[in-house]
Parts: C-alpha cells; structure tokens; sequence
C-alpha cells in the first residue's frame, strides 16, 4: 500500500526539478518550465505513446499494464521503440483522468500492476508523479528504467515503488558511449542498483547485444555476482535489429541460439539468480 502523504511530498519535491532538472545523470540544470531542452530534450509534460497489458515481462509482475512514455535520455541505437523513445512530444498527454480510465480499463484485462517504461520514464518523474497521486486505490508500481538516474530521482521513488525493472545494458563505458552516447555509465548504473537494492524489490534485466559478450555481458555479471548475487537476473535474447543498428555492422545481426546458451550457462556458473 503506498504512502498518500509520502506521495504527495515527493511529488513537491520532484516537481522542483523541472526548474533545474537534476533526474538524470547528464543533470543539465535546465529550467524545463521555461521551455529549455536538455539531453533528453523533454519539457514540463509527460506523454504516452502507448499502454498495454502485457505477457512477456518477469513472472512476478504478469499481466501488468505498461505506460510506455516518449523521451529518453539515453541515445541506443538500436532501441526498439525507435523515433518514440526520442521524442518526448509523441503521444497522449498525461492527465489524472487519462491515467484513471486506462488504469480501470487495464484491471478489467486482469492487470495487476502498471508498469512506468519508455524511452525512459525518470525524465518525466515530477508529472508521472503528479497523475499518481490523485489516484485511490492505486496498484502496484513498477518502475522500468535505463538506471541513468540520480540518487536524487530515486529517493522521490521510495516508498512509492513496489518493483524495480533495470536495464542494464553495457559492461563498459566505451561501449556505452558508441551506442548509447552516454559518458560515466557503469559507474552511474552501479551506483544506482546499490541504492535502490534494499529500497524494493530489484529484478536486474540485461538484452544480449550480438557480438558484446566479451566486453559487456561477461564484466556485467560478475559485477552483479560479486555486488547484487541475490538480485533477480533476467537475461533476454530476443535482440532485433532496430533503429539505427541497420547501419552498425555488429548490431546488424541476431542473437544466436550458441551465443543465448553459453550466456545462460555463464550466469549459472556465476551463481546468478536466473528468472
């Protein structure tokens, strides 16, 4: 059951942000309000480009209702979401009254949570937080991020978060920085999983990249093994082509069925708690 008050104090918190924005690691300082862009090049609005109850998460979290939001402030170029996940102006405009019906819509489809996913939903943390809190009987939130976030984005999420779903994409910052465009990202991610470790309930989700197992899914394991080895680790193969990786040679390609197996016996070999 979440906090009412908890909630309504994080949400004046977080809504200082959109003044000098401090939620993501990039922490641009820019006054959103005033309609200064920063890296994610996200305003005072949130929008949703999609909602949908869904299937194929972890276990534990089916059938849960995904708001998709538009904007990121990560740049992959093989996202799956495409031109969506990039602007922040694509889409219905979050209202209580857009999040109430489709909450009451999704219940009738049997979900049991709704799921905040993007691009990325901490760029728009002040308004998420803003349509929650006018709703009774809210259920059970989880919160699916690229982990790209400050401590103090994550803090305003604390007692307001049941589950949280990181992407942990790369096991190296050069990686990191040729696909996604972000600097300091593995320190950033680390910090980040430690933080929220105790704070909910953290399942650690990372997508195979095809011709990366070397550099990011083998150092990102044993980080996980020897950090978080309690933490759920959900390892996901299904890696398409998307976005902008029809123009990279290595990201041009699938996951083989070898290269599938071997990373699940590595984890299995690393103590990791496979879903």
């Amino acid at each position: 059951m979440i906090n009412g008050n908890l909630l309504v104090q994080n949400t004046r918190s977080a809504v200082e942000h959109l003044k000098c924005c401090r939620l993501c690691e990039h922490r641009c300082g820019n006054d959103r309000t005033q309609g200064h862009k920063g890296k994610c090049h996200a305003l005072a609005d949130v929008r949703v480009f999609r909602h949908r109850v869904e299937w194929g998460e972890e276990p534990e979290l089916v059938p849960s209702h995904l708001f998709y939001t538009s904007g990121c402030d990560l740049r992959c170029k093989f996202c799956i979401a495409e031109q969506n996940a990039f602007n922040p102006q694509i889409g219905t405009l979050l209202t209580t009254e857009f999040l109430r019906t489709s909450i009451a819509w999704g219940r009738t489809q049997g979900a049991k949570n709704i799921q905040w996913v993007g691009g990325e939903p901490t760029i728009h943390l002040p308004g998420i937080l803003e349509a929650m809190q006018q709703i009774d009987d809210l259920p059970d939130v989880v919160w699916k991020s690229d982990f790209y976030a400050t401590p103090e984005a994550l803090n305003l999420l604390e007692g307001v978060v049941k589950y949280y779903v990181a992407d942990f994409k790369f096991g190296n910052n050069h990686c990191a920085t040729q696909i996604a465009g972000v600097p300091r990202y593995v320190e950033t991610v680390a910090r980040n999983l430690r933080h929220v470790a105790d704070r909910g309930i953290l399942i650690i989700r990372h997508l195979l990249l095809p011709g990366h197992f070397e550099c990011c899914y083998v150092p990102l394991v044993k980080w996980v093994a020897e950090h978080l080895p309690n933490v759920r680790f959900s390892l996901r193969d299904g890696y398409l082509p998307k976005w902008q990786a029809r123009n990279h040679p290595m990201l041009n390609a699938v996951v083989s069925g070898k290269e599938s197996k071997m990373a699940r016996n590595f984890a299995i070999a690393e103590g990791l708690r496979l879903v």
